[in-house]
């Protein structure tokens, strides 16, 4: 089990948790099983390969990720065929809606089709020779709002009447957690159905999440042995949902039962070590933000200060010792927004650049 992976879930929880999940064909099988039923049994699972691609906007990682996964079809007889499924998972998390969904959707279902268009095109074979693989959409609601559905695109046209038979429709599969039965998710969803019923129970009273909490822990137990890094995944996705999404007060016994999993285990000092770590800079970054809201006029000196500050720490705990060129950037910024603006990538950054730290002219405001 590579330590890094258990860092990333930790630390990229929320925005990127959840993805990373699903970079496991095991825990892509079971939501499918979730919110396809038949389909997921035309799917070849262990042979699913993840597409190292994003084609989500930069503006919208923030409150959205996705995943997208090769996989062979079954053929009639169950057996593997030579065709593909390509299966794009859109995991939206934030907590309200999006009306446009069904535009950025088809968008998005689109370049899936010219991202293999270009792939199979290049080289000796001719354009006009391609043929492309079907492609599964899939939008993973995990929010806190009621959305009975996608919608169509032709629901955000106006007095669209007869043009409507010309307008482009998309039906992507959609799975609202908040709204899936309980019994589905554990009687269809196997292990990661269990994890998602204490996701979709995140915000519920004390005693009712710690039972529920025992309950997912002992039944992911069954994994250890079999799927050990499957089983350590899910418990560090628990262990980072417990931090951000419970009070400080539970967070203790709470972890203190997912240790009770690992305490014979050789990775328990690094799944705690990350946790309190992530936990550590929720806090600080909370902090901050806390402080912005307040009456700080007189403070802003001292706000800048300890706004560099956090930042710093956060770059460095997401990437490593800092470029001194880096550092000097961010200690000579005088400009608060823009340093939020660098504290609110560093989540979804996937490296230091994506954080869009210029060191040739640092931000500072007449």
């Amino acid at each position: 089990m590579a330590k890094s992976r258990l860092r990333q879930i930790v630390r990229q929880f929320p925005e990127n948790g959840m993805k990373l999940l699903l970079e496991n064909p095991a825990n892509v099988r079971d939501l499918l099983r979730i919110a396809t039923g038949e389909l997921a049994g035309l799917i070849d699972f262990d042979g699913m390969q993840r597409i190292q691609t994003t084609f989500v906007a930069r503006d919208y990682r923030h409150v959205e990720s996705d995943v997208v996964l090769s996989a062979p079809r079954k053929s009639g007889k169950g057996a593997r065929s030579r065709r593909n499924l390509l299966i794009y998972i859109l995991i939206e998390h934030q907590s309200a809606p999006d009306p446009l969904m069904p535009l950025r959707m088809l968008d998005y279902s689109l370049q899936v089709f010219k991202h293999q268009v270009r792939e199979r095109s290049s080289g000796k074979k001719s354009p006009a020779r391609v043929r492309l693989d079907p492609v599964l959409p899939v939008v993973f609601y995990t929010g806190t709002r009621r959305w009975d559905s996608v919608g169509k695109l032709a629901d955000l046209i106006e007095s669209v009447g007869p043009f409507e038979r010309f307008t482009p429709v998309l039906q992507p599969v959609f799975l609202n957690l908040p709204a899936t039965d309980p019994e589905l998710l554990e009687s269809e969803g196997g292990f990661f159905g269990q994890v998602l019923r204490l996701v979709q129970q995140r915000r519920s009273r004390p005693a009712e999440f710690r039972q529920l909490l025992n309950r997912v822990t002992e039944h992911l137990e069954s994994l250890r042995d079999d799927e050990r890094t499957r089983w350590l995944e899910l418990l560090s996705y628990l262990l980072a949902l417990v931090y951000y999404e419970r009070d400080e007060t539970e967070q203790s016994g709470l972890q203190d039962r997912i240790e009770e999993s690992v305490k014979a285990d050789r990775d328990l000092r690094e799944i705690d070590a990350m946790g309190r770590t992530y936990a550590q800079a929720l806090m600080e970054e909370g902090e901050k933000k806390g402080e912005k809201k307040g009456e700080m006029k007189g403070e802003k000196k001292g706000e800048l200060r300890a706004t560099k500050r956090h930042l710093a720490r956060l770059l460095e705990l997401r990437f490593g010792p800092l470029p001194e060129d880096v550092t000097k950037t961010v200690n000579s910024t005088r400009d608060l927004a823009q340093l939020e603006t660098w504290l609110d990538r560093i989540v979804t950054a996937e490296s230091l650049s994506d954080v869009g730290i210029s060191t040739e002219a640092p931000a500072a405001p007449r």
